[in-house]
């Protein structure tokens, strides 16, 4: 709270000089006495503007217009001395180099996570606090290439497909029938493998199991029991 004072403060400050400027400027601007256009009662107004802006406490500031203005760049100024330095290139780095996509999560899902923080995040971060710092759509491709397998690429260079002509949904769309494809076959490896399994657990049972109606089997089964 202390660091929100303290640049509200500064900032509100800045404001009563520039209010302080513009006033002594209308004046100046003002036809001096005997010239052509003077109006004593205007210069007076102009002189009494000046006044009140170097009287004005800087809190009354906080009632203009701008005072949103003036709150919200105290806030950033206090997000500033909270987080670490260099955060906007600390978030883009991660990006880039560890945002891997999760094997139970889908393509779309993944450059979903991407969008939202190059839009909800990256804006609210210093030092510009605005959308102007953001990922582009070429930067968004990188980490997409980067995040998702390599296999993948392989897939696309064999179709030749070029994902940096592409905008980054044309290239989730082609990386979702990529990943339908592999489901497909990996659906199909799963039921080989527990085919396979079945009939080695069906070859064991017959192996070992006993006539019902043999005393030779039930005693066998008890020696062995």
């Amino acid at each position: 709270m202390s660091s929100f004072k303290s640049a509200a403060m500064v900032l509100l400050t800045g404001r009563k000089a520039d209010a302080i400027v513009h006033a002594k400027t209308q004046v100046a601007n003002h036809p001096a006495h005997g010239a052509a256009g003077h109006d004593p009662g205007v210069f007076m107004n102009l002189q009494a503007a000046v006044v009140a802006a170097t009287r004005r406490d800087v809190t009354e500031h906080l009632g203009k217009a701008y005072s949103v203005t003036v709150v919200t760049d105290a806030l950033n100024e206090v997000v500033k001395c909270l987080l670490p330095n260099k955060t906007l290139q600390r978030v883009k780095r991660y990006l880039r180099r560890e945002a891997r996509k999760p094997l139970d999560t889908s393509v779309k899902q993944h450059i979903m996570h991407i969008y939202r923080s190059n839009t909800e995040e990256i804006p609210c971060c210093p030092p510009a606090f605005n959308n102007g710092q953001c990922l582009s759509d070429n930067e968004i491709i990188d980490i997409l290439l980067f995040g998702t397998p390599k296999s993948w690429q392989r897939e696309m260079d064999h179709q030749g497909f070029a994902p940096l002509t592409k905008t980054p949904t044309e290239l989730v769309e082609f990386m979702e029938r990529i990943e339908m494809s592999e489901d497909f076959d990996g659906n199909k490896k799963v039921v080989a493998v527990m085919k396979k399994g079945n009939n080695k657990k069906k070859a064991n049972n017959n192996r070992n199991s006993i006539p019902n109606g043999s005393t030779v089997g039930r005693l066998v089964h008890k020696l062995i029991i």
